[in-house]
């Protein structure tokens, strides 16, 4: 891996959202020393000299904390890889391929009827349905803590983020929209970009997101089944989100498809089903949008799968999952046939 200067830019609302990196002294260090490791230059000690209050920068109080600016770090870029995809797929315009890397600078679409996973090297990961693009503005990790950064500009369609837990305090994670800054610190949540362009959705399947839109001062924090619209004037209120819906009943349709019925949600414009063949939901092969309470699908051979169902509000907010797995396969199932178990809500 190569080790770069860290770099600031993604627009003032994401520069508001940063905030300098806290780094514990060890014994022998010297600020002469950290500059030569781990800044960009090496006479930028000057600045976190002045920002500390250092008196003598070749004499540290071990255990004491500095406060370094980011822009002033060095990092070395990290890859993401494509872990699956399904249909016309893209990576800088190049088509996809399971294992392709995914680096910083680099730009991830999806076509009709396409879906997509982003591994990162914690084993964090991004996926995007069909009609989604990704701009991955920041993926290094910072050489002075060993922190990930990792910033996605969603600018059409959907993402959705699966984060692990931090392990230290500079590590980031930010999906940014050219209305909002979605930024976790471990959790599960969506991003959405309305096609009109006037408004941002974020919506949290599990855990707390920090949501701070262009026009707000202050970040708001948005816990699990709730969601937030931010539009040019600034974020609303954050709303609850509509609860998982039921499956009612799943039942084999022709010769290698299946029809899924939903009990219908009180206040639901439309359901999303989703089928994939892991619980995570990495590994999407069939995904439609449905105004109606049940939706069919075809070609799918003779294999085991998972359900994911959610209702979609008239406010375009998409509401929490249920999931479900079913054992036996498409082939065998016959209609109503209800052998089938239900996992409890969870992220995915």
């Amino acid at each position: 891996m190569v080790a770069l200067p860290f770099a600031g830019g993604g627009g003032a609302l994401a520069q508001r959202v940063e905030a300098p990196v806290p780094y514990q002294v060890r014994s022998g260090d010297t600020l002469i020393a950290l500059s030569t490791k781990y800044l960009s230059k090496k006479e930028d000690y000057q600045r976190i000299q002045q920002l500390n209050r250092v008196k003598d920068p070749y004499r540290l109080p071990i255990g004491s904390t500095l406060l370094i600016p980011m822009e002033l770090l060095r990092i070395e870029l990290v890859d993401g890889i494509i872990s699956s995809f399904r249909g016309n797929v893209t990576v800088d315009g190049q088509a996809a391929a399971v294992g392709m890397k995914v680096r910083q600078g680099m730009k991830v679409e999806t076509g009709a009827d396409a879906f997509v996973t982003v591994r990162l090297p914690d084993g964090s990961a991004i996926s995007l349905p069909s009609q989604s693009r990704i701009h991955v503005q920041r993926l290094r990790r910072i050489l002075l803590t060993g922190g990930l950064e990792r910033r996605f500009r969603l600018e059409a369609g959907r993402s959705q983020s699966s984060v692990k837990p931090f392990r230290d305090s500079g590590s980031s994670f930010q999906v940014t929209t050219p209305l909002s800054v979605s930024a976790v610190r471990g959790t599960d949540f969506r991003v959405a970009v309305d096609p009109s362009g006037e408004r941002a959705l974020t919506e949290v399947v599990g855990g707390t997101v920090g949501v701070q839109a262009e026009a707000d001062k202050t970040e708001t924090a948005v816990p699990k089944a709730f969601g937030i619209i931010s539009t040019p004037s600034g974020s609303e209120p954050p709303v609850a989100l509509l609860p998982p819906p039921q499956l009612l009943a799943i039942g084999r349709e022709g010769e290698d498809g299946v029809r899924i019925s939903v009990k219908p949600v009180e206040g639901a414009k439309s359901y999303r089903i989703q089928l994939a063949t892991d619980l995570e939901f990495q590994h999407v092969f069939k995904e439609a949008v449905t105004d109606a309470d049940s939706a069919s699908f075809t070609g799918l051979g003779s294999v085991p799968f998972f359900v994911r169902l959610t209702a979609v509000a008239a406010s375009g907010m998409e509401g929490l999952p249920a999931t479900y797995a079913f054992e036996t396969r498409v082939a065998a199932l016959g209609a109503g046939d209800g052998r089938s178990e239900r996992h409890p809500s969870r992220p995915a």
